[in-house]
């Protein structure tokens, strides 16, 4: 694995970061909000630019059902990126407050729930690039080498997290908030805002975790 393939994986998790971070959005003040989402869609652009050849093959070679999915996946989160982007612009209220809408409620809630969908499906696009991930932290830990106990270990942690992330969607509500259920839960940054990152975190861990392991089915199951 290359220095900048390493660096680009970096950047791809910071704007996974980025996004939980924007979901804080009670822990920030709206200007730190908006100059992380900010931030968040200049990462998405360079990781469409970076990926730009993924375009020009896409109708390209054997298309699969593993293959066929990591298309629509992509698709949705193209879809709800831009939802995001649309109505950010027009609840602007310190970077780009000259584009907003005034008392634009249902497009917050728009925006809001667009968020949401983003992280979820982002968390299973990273599934489909689990091996990836994967092969690229061996080879920057010089893990090359097959280890049992190195793989127990890891399946653990995985089988940790997977629990953590179902008490978490319980916790968050996230279910709810993708379903666009009005909710009165908040979270108190002031009791722990540690655990909002691990918890959300966690969620991604899940939804990643199965997105692998049920294309690895699907690919036993289709062989």
């Amino acid at each position: 694995m290359t220095t900048v393939f390493r660096v680009r994986l970096f950047l791809d998790f910071l704007a996974v970061a980025l996004i939980i971070a924007c979901l804080a959005y009670w822990w920030l003040d709206n200007l730190f909000h908006e100059v992380f989402g900010t931030a968040l869609f200049a990462l998405v652009i360079g990781h469409n630019v970076f990926n730009r050849r993924w375009y020009g093959n896409v109708a390209k070679g054997r298309r699969d059902a593993v293959r066929l999915f990591n298309i629509f996946t992509i698709v949705c989160l193209a879809v709800a990126m831009l939802v995001m982007l649309a109505t950010s612009l027009l609840i602007s209220r310190d970077l780009f407050s000259f584009m907003a809408l005034d008392g634009a409620f249902a497009v917050r809630e728009i925006h809001m729930f667009a968020g949401y969908w983003t992280l979820f499906i982002i968390a299973i696009h990273l599934g489909t690039r689990w091996p990836v991930v994967m092969g690229t932290v061996r080879s920057a830990l010089g893990l090359n080498l097959p280890n049992t106990l190195r793989t127990i270990v890891l399946r653990v942690t995985a089988l940790a997290i997977s629990i953590w992330g179902v008490k978490s969607s319980f916790e968050m509500a996230f279910g709810a908030k993708l379903m666009l259920t009005y909710s009165l839960d908040m979270w108190d940054f002031h009791e722990s805002t540690l655990q909002f990152f691990v918890n959300y975190g966690s969620i991604v861990g899940l939804c990643a975790l199965v997105t692998y392991y049920g294309l690895n089915l699907i690919r036993r199951v289709t062989r």
